[in-house]
């Protein structure tokens, strides 16, 4: 059985999820896998590594307005027969 080493609770959420790699101009759209207070989980086509610094711009339905706060990859897997990579990353900043 694994340990499950997170601070928070994580919930399923099929939430829109812009980031790019701090510093970047372009954004990339992705959807959120699950979310807590200090992290989020979603699918990239492209690898990031561990420690990387993203900035992320989420879309909850409830709020007009997109957050936008900054994360750092904590772990990296690659997804069984597909060439995405499933991403966990830490918040940095409050939402």
């Amino acid at each position: 059985m694994e340990d499950d080493r997170r601070a928070a609770k994580r919930i399923p959420c099929d939430l829109p999820v812009r980031y790019n790699q701090k510093g970047a101009k372009e954004y990339t759209n992705t959807v959120g896998k699950d979310i807590s207070d200090t992290g989020i989980g979603f699918i990239s086509n492209e690898f990031i590594p561990k420690k990387a610094h993203l900035v992320f711009e989420l879309h909850p339905p409830w709020k007009e307005a997109p957050i936008q706060t900054l994360g750092e990859v904590m772990w990296v897997s690659s997804q069984p027969h597909s060439e995405r990579f499933e991403i966990g990353a830490k918040f940095l900043a409050p939402l």
